[in-house]
């Protein structure tokens, strides 16, 4: 889950890839199981719509990714799907992924590293977020131990002294 304040951050970001470039339609930010956090989009979009499309972005990406592994490749970096009216492109943020719709005129390159950018900062965002709160280590209370005790130990060896001499004083 984001935080407000991660969530701000996030929405600017979404906000800032969406005007870098006249043809990306749609941005969607999804975690890893295929949970829709946020979204920025030119047209009016279903939000049923939007859930689907980041969750697929989400597998697609996984699967992609499971496939590179299987036959040794380093890294995925960036999911380039090529349609006759537009590309869908998926990139890794950590633990969510960046998707991005667009249309046919959209700059590639400029488009890919915007994307890397946005996913780095994204990234960081969802890092510190993720990161927990540490305090300070509780030190263990010492108590000392009582003087009780230890005069009790003495009292204790005294009267079993005590019981031992009586015994042999008994025998006599």
């Amino acid at each position: 889950m984001i935080c407000l304040y991660g969530a701000d951050q996030i929405n600017t970001i979404l906000h800032e890839i969406i005007t870098s470039d006249a043809n990306i339609n749609h941005v969607i930010l999804a975690d890893k199981t295929g949970l829709t956090l946020a979204y920025s989009s030119r047209f009016a979009f279903d939000e049923f719509e939007t859930e689907a499309l980041g969750a697929i972005a989400s597998a697609v990406y996984l699967a992609s990714e499971q496939q590179g592994t299987n036959v040794g490749l380093a890294e995925l970096d960036i999911i380039i799907s090529e349609f006759s009216d537009g590309l869908i492109l998926v990139a890794s943020c950590g633990s969510t992924v960046l998707c991005l719709i667009t249309d046919t005129g959209v700059a590639l390159g400029m488009v890919r590293r915007t994307m890397k950018i946005a996913a780095e900062k994204i990234r960081n965002i969802l890092d510190v977020e993720a990161k927990p709160v540490t305090t300070p280590e509780a030190q263990p209370v010492v108590t000392p131990q009582p003087v009780v005790a230890e005069e009790k130990k003495v009292q204790d060896e005294f009267i079993s002294d005590l019981e031992l001499a009586l015994r042999e004083l008994e025998q006599f």
